[in-house]
């Protein structure tokens, strides 16, 4: 019944009560049946002279009401009741139904049927050996688990060396145990002026103080870290050069070399937090590569195999310095999780990780796709092997109206506050696009994000 069109006039509520009261009333008078299809919300929006995100929020209100459901790849319809999902659109997890939720940092979930079974099958097959797995491990890592993260570290460009590998539960955790050896409270690290928040929180946590650093599309500015080594006694560099969250540049090759030599001139640590590298066909070499001396390489498996796998691999500057950090992370964590790490090992020894990693490449080019179709005409970066995009605000928009408008919508962006480690931040919102949503209603979303950005925000709160 894609002709349907309710009188809204009625109803006193906001407008997007009333369409939602207006779905609810017609399946109880039998005007809307079981199984019927309701107008796309743009169509809808033109016949009722509202504005797109009004008809968006009154479809979601009515969905979370669980009146109506989205078919992936066919529209909306009209549910048997609130426990009822029309035929053909059940779904045995419920995020699949759910709005988006650009904030998280996830990457986009493997759905191959072939690749979900390899993965489960690796996961029974360890169950054999759960006994040991349950138990402390020695502090040493097994041969096993050191040869699969030369493996790993080997795909982004490194020449491994076992010697200087370490074994954490993460990346923050890593970072945090790096910190711990080379920073006191009150000592100052420099970053990107927008970062990744996990340095911010881990700095805050810790006492210390960051400086951030001018950025140009290549990255930070070799003279600011230049007059930053002169002018402050810099303990540390954090950088995250590939495909950086929340910015989405990746530092080429002049430029790195150009911050690996003055790095070098100033003894100062850099702490390369690399997790997106092995999503890039090709990818510059790292900064462990071109400053091994003085770089800590952290390499996670978090946002190209799973947010759960909570396994990191360091390569250290030193055997010296591995095993400095390496007392800090037993004070820390005592050890990785030994059945996370054994997972992490197996997927990688049988090429498991890298059909997943291929998997989350090619499903973030996809998602991109429809981003660069949406987002064409609004101010955004972004790179079509990741899964973020970097969103300028215009029109009148702030973020926190711009943030607070989409939350009406149930869809939530992280705001530009959260990365930005001095002065002011600026009008911009990070989207993900990855995790469990499926790509029809990310198209949904990113379409009412770009309806909203093509009114001010005077335009659309008269709708709310």
């Amino acid at each position: 019944m894609t002709d349907w069109c309710p009188d809204l006039s009625r109803s006193a509520a906001p407008r997007y009560l009333a369409l939602a009261d207006s779905i609810e009333e017609d399946i109880a008078s039998g005007v809307l049946k079981t199984g019927d299809r309701l107008p796309a919300q743009r169509r809808l929006a033109v016949q009722l002279g509202l504005d797109f995100t009004t008809v968006a929020r009154g479809y979601n209100e009515a969905r979370r009401r669980g009146v109506i459901s989205s078919l992936v790849g066919s529209g909306t319809f009209v549910s048997g009741d609130k426990n009822t999902v029309p035929i053909g659109a059940l779904s045995q997890n419920p995020m699949r139904m759910a709005a988006p939720d650009f904030s998280m940092n996830l990457p986009p979930e493997p759905s191959a049927p072939e690749l979900q079974a390899k993965m489960q099958k690796s996961l029974r097959a360890l169950s054999a050996d759960l006994p040991a797995l349950m138990r402390y491990q020695t502090f040493e890592s097994s041969e096993q688990d050191v040869k699969a993260a030369g493996l790993w570290l080997h795909q982004t460009g490194l020449a491994p060396d076992a010697d200087r590998i370490l074994i954490a539960a993460g990346a923050q955790a890593a970072l945090a145990a790096i910190l711990t050896i080379l920073t006191r409270p009150g000592d100052h690290i420099a970053c990107e002026n927008i970062t990744y928040p996990g340095i911010r929180s881990l700095a805050a946590q810790m006492g210390l103080q960051l400086t951030g650093l001018d950025m140009d599309d290549d990255g930070i500015v070799p003279d600011s870290l230049e007059k930053a080594c002169k002018t402050i006694d810099l303990k540390a560099l954090y950088l995250n050069p590939t495909i950086q969250n929340p910015t989405t540049y990746t530092m080429p090759e002049e430029r790195r070399r150009a911050i690996a030599n003055i790095a070098a001139r100033y003894g100062l640590p850099i702490l390369e937090d690399d997790p997106y590298s092995p999503l890039l066909p090709t990818a510059p070499p790292p900064l462990a590569a071109l400053c091994p001396r003085n770089t800590w390489y952290i390499g996670s498996l978090s946002k190209t195999i799973g947010a759960g796998l909570r396994v990191a691999y360091v390569q250290a500057p030193s055997k010296k310095a591995g095993w400095q950090v390496s007392r800090a992370l037993r004070t820390g964590q005592v050890m990785p999780a030994p059945l996370t790490v054994a997972l992490a090992t197996q997927w990688i020894l049988e090429g498991i990780a890298a059909e997943i990693c291929a998997a989350v490449g090619k499903e973030s080019a996809e998602r991109q796709t429809l981003a660069a179709h949406h987002l064409q005409d609004l101010a955004h970066r972004t790179d079509p092997h990741g899964f973020h995009v970097w969103l300028t605000l215009d029109n009148g928009w702030t973020r926190s109206s711009f943030a607070s408008q989409l939350r009406g919508l149930e869809i939530g962006v992280t705001e530009s506050d959260a990365f930005t480690a001095a002065g002011s931040s600026a009008e911009a919102v990070r989207l993900c696009l990855g995790g469990p949503v499926p790509r029809t209603t990310l198209n949904t979303a990113l379409e009412t994000i770009a309806s909203l950005l093509d009114s001010s925000p005077e335009q659309a709160s008269a709708y709310f």
